[in-house]
């Protein structure tokens, strides 16, 4: 290895640590702050707040517009690129906020809830203070400074979370959901400025604006793509089910997120910079990336079979019994759920080596295909509904990866002969552990059994049995930051 990879895997390995440590100290808390609303609140109280996520989702990904990852790959970064972006990304929020207020009673009128009107018009604040948010975050990230940014997710979910639950005690329900959003963003819009004294000292510069955008502009055509293909499911439970079965699927949906989601989040975080960086050196991108691809793999599978595994006992622990009926679409949505770490990734590599284009023609692609799930919901059920989407998370990988070959000379034979050995312990793995549930054991003492078992297995095979310089790597990496924190 090389004294560039060796410095280079070390600026990634400790980015991953402190990426993993953001997303436990943001989405850590907020998860356990979701977990006491979930026994405060009832699921339609969720399924409601839920339904407002398309439009919301659709004027974030409008706001950035593609610029944040086209700031974040250009190698000379200039004031006039950062004014650019910001007063860009400002001009269009501002633009959604009037068109989702204008819009709010239609959308409330589909659905036959007048109590979406106010939340869609509050929670549409969040492009704005997205937008506002953007540039500092692409300032830390290009610096690999994930630390920064795991103190102000852990400071802004700690306030909103001990806010939410505050009101949601005080009887506010729905709004104790709504208010989470809101102050959480707000708290990292406010933390990250003070951090980083960034201030804009110009507008739109055409050049600029003209630069990023032949890169940016493909990838916003991507992330409405994107988002649309995530949000439909929601659109269309909501119509066609009752806002309790939508509440049970968005709840199975977090607990997948928790770990799916964030998974995707941190790879992407960490490797596109890096990646970014090598794009001139195919080889050394590529040993890179397969290394990334096989740390992933490690962690995507294990975690989220382990979850599928303990579902049943997971559910009435943390959030009570009310929320039963979402442990089987749990287990459904966590076959899905190992692709999108997966497929994630791919797109990361594509877009790192300037194939916007690509990336827009697969979720285009990837889109079309939603219409299997869709089809087979209204005519089957919700269940087959989940069912198909993990087949169609498959195929979607399979396209992804070929495009990765063909782009990095990554075969498929050597992605899939990476993914087997992992994939192979975690089924084992997890069948152990869901095991354990035939024995009638009381879920409060079946947990921390099956947690535990999970763990051993795990520990010994990859540690003495398949010996996986992987798990090597992020056992040590965990101590080391452990030893750090001491």
């Amino acid at each position: 290895m090389s004294e560039g990879d060796g410095t280079l895997k070390s600026r990634t390995a400790h980015g991953i640590g402190w990426a993993f440590a953001d997303n436990l100290s943001g989405s850590g808390v907020m998860a356990l702050v979701s977990l006491v609303l979930a026994r405060i609140l009832c699921p339609e109280d969720f399924g409601l707040v839920a339904i407002p996520g398309i439009f919301i989702s659709l004027a974030n990904s409008l706001v950035d517009s593609g610029f944040s990852s086209a700031l974040t790959r250009k190698k000379s970064v200039t004031e006039a690129d950062f004014n650019t972006v910001f007063s860009f990304h400002l001009s269009v929020s501002l633009i959604i906020y009037i068109i989702l207020f204008a819009t709010a009673p239609l959308i409330a009128g589909f659905y036959g809830n007048g109590l979406l009107v106010p939340i869609i018009r509050i929670l549409g604040l969040t492009p704005i203070i997205t937008a506002l948010t953007l540039v500092q975050r692409v300032i830390l990230i290009r610096r690999l400074d994930f630390r920064t940014q795991a103190v102000v997710s852990f400071i802004s979910s700690l306030a909103a979370g001990i806010a939410a639950i505050t009101l949601a005690a005080s009887g506010m329900g729905i709004w104790s959901l709504v208010a989470l959003q809101i102050i959480r963003l707000g708290m990292t819009s406010f933390l990250l400025w003070l951090h980083n004294k960034w201030l804009p000292s110009g507008f739109i510069d055409r050049a600029s604006f003209k630069d990023m955008f032949s890169f940016g502009g493909r990838l916003l055509l991507s992330a409405i793509v994107s988002i649309i293909w995530t949000e439909i499911y929601t659109l269309v439970i909501g119509k066609i089910y009752s806002t309790s079965v939508l509440g049970q699927y968005n709840r199975a949906e977090k607990f997948k997120g928790m770990l799916s989601s964030n998974i995707s989040i941190v790879m992407q975080k960490v490797s596109y910079p890096v990646l970014s960086s090598v794009q001139d050196d195919p080889d050394r991108q590529l040993r890179i990336y397969r290394k990334v691809f096989r740390t992933t793999v490690l962690m995507t599978f294990t975690s989220i079979l382990g979850l599928a595994a303990v579902s049943g006992a997971l559910v009435p622990v943390l959030v009570g019994n009310q929320w039963l009926e979402s442990v089987k679409y749990l287990q459904l949505l966590c076959l899905s759920g190992v692709f999108i770490p997966l497929i994630a990734l791919s797109s990361n590599i594509i877009n790192a080596n300037g194939r916007s284009d690509t990336t827009l023609r697969l979720e285009i692609v990837k889109t079309i295909m939603a219409v299997i799930p869709i089809m087979a919901g209204i005519y089957f059920g919700i269940k087959w509904l989940l069912f198909s989407m993990a087949v169609v998370y498959l195929l979607v990988y399979f396209i992804y990866g070929i495009t990765v070959k063909k782009i990095i000379g990554y075969k498929i034979k050597d992605q899939i002969s990476d993914i087997i050995p992992f994939a192979l312990i975690s089924v084992l793995m997890s069948f152990a552990v869901w095991s354990l549930s035939l024995t009638g054991i009381n879920c409060w003492l079946l947990l921390p059994l099956q947690l535990v078992l999970g763990a051993v297995i795990t520990f010994v095979i990859y540690k003495w049995i398949y010996r996986a310089e992987e798990f090597d790597e992020i056992l040590s990496h965990i101590l080391n930051l452990l030893k750090r924190n001491r």
